[in-house]
């Protein structure tokens, strides 16, 4: 496909990375989160004493059925593309070394991204700031090969 060829590979290598994360995490609470709106679909509340006058709705019921089958919708949705994600992203970032992995986590999975990473893995690793540049390059390179292809 010749789309293919005119993507930023490295780019969107980059964002596949910053977005593990998020999608480990969706992928962790929303079973939970399926069950909590199958929790409440399915389990009768009684009226609240407030004291005050009621306004009687007769459609509240199913109006609350249907926010929640949206609700379930969404969260489905975003569990699917989750699971896809990780089942694309993880076999590429478990190919690489631990040390490609290290580089990659430091300069775009950590809270300040970029912002001293390179210092700090030239303190952990103990290589030259140039030689941290050149590691980071080829494995940026080599993921996103696995990722995308040539």
């Amino acid at each position: 496909m010749i789309a293919w060829k005119y993507i930023d590979k490295p780019g969107a290598a980059i964002s596949a990375i910053r977005d593990y994360n998020n999608m480990r995490e969706i992928v962790n609470i929303t079973p939970q989160e399926i069950k909590n709106v199958y929790d409440r679909m399915v389990s009768p509340r009684g009226g609240r004493i407030s004291g005050l006058p009621r306004a009687r709705n007769p459609k509240a019921g199913e109006a609350k059925l249907v926010k929640s089958l949206d609700e379930l919708d969404v969260l489905q949705e975003r569990y699917r593309q989750a699971i896809e994600y990780m089942g694309w992203f993880e076999p590429a970032w478990a190919s690489l070394s631990d040390e490609e992995q290290k580089i990659l986590r430091g300069f775009y999975m950590g809270e300040s991204l970029r912002s001293g990473a390179s210092a700090r893995l030239q303190q952990e690793l103990n290589y030259s700031e140039a030689h941290i540049d050149r590691q980071r390059r080829r494995a940026l390179s080599r993921l996103s090969l696995l990722l995308f292809g040539k």
